[in-house]
C-alpha cells in the first residue's frame, strides 16, 4: 500500500491514523516500516506501529492521548476500548508533561505567561 493509507507525523508515535478504512491482513508501509493491520480498522481511527505495553503511553502526532489499558499488539486498533485518556478529565489528577506538547500550542505564552485562548 502507498504512504497515503495513514499517517504518522513524529518519530514518537507508536500509532498510525487510518485515513482510510483498513481491512484485516491489509499491510500498510509508512517509510521503512509495514505493520499488517490485525481487524478491520474504520477511517480516523489508529493502529499500533508497535508493542504497546499495557500502561504506556500512546503518542499521536508527537503528543500523549492516552495510557494503553491492555497490550496492544502491532496492527491493532487503537480505539476507547484499549486506550484511557485523561485530557479533559476533572476527576484526574495530572502533572503537566515538561516542556509544551509537540504537536499543539503550549499552555502559557512564553510572552505573558499566561494561559494562551
Amino acid at each position: 500500500m502507498n504512504e497515503t493509507t495513514a499517517l504518522v507525523i513524529s518519530a514518537r508515535d507508536n500509532v498510525a491514523t487510518a485515513l482510510q478504512p483498513l481491512e484485516a491482513g491489509q499491510v500498510i508501509t509508512l517509510g521503512n516500516e509495514s505493520v499488517t493491520v490485525a481487524e478491520q480498522t474504520p477511517r480516523g481511527h489508529k493502529i499500533a506501529l508497535r508493542l504497546i505495553r499495557k500502561g504506556e503511553d500512546v503518542v499521536k502526532y508527537g503528543s500523549t492521548i492516552g495510557t494503553a489499558t491492555d497490550d496492544i499488539l502491532p496492527g491493532a486498533h487503537v480505539h476507547t476500548h484499549n486506550v484511557a485518556s485523561g485530557r479533559g478529565r476533572g476527576d484526574l489528577h495530572t502533572i503537566a508533561a515538561e516542556g509544551p506538547r509537540l504537536a499543539e500550542p503550549p499552555d502559557l505564552s512564553p510572552v505573558t505567561g499566561k494561559t494562551v485562548q
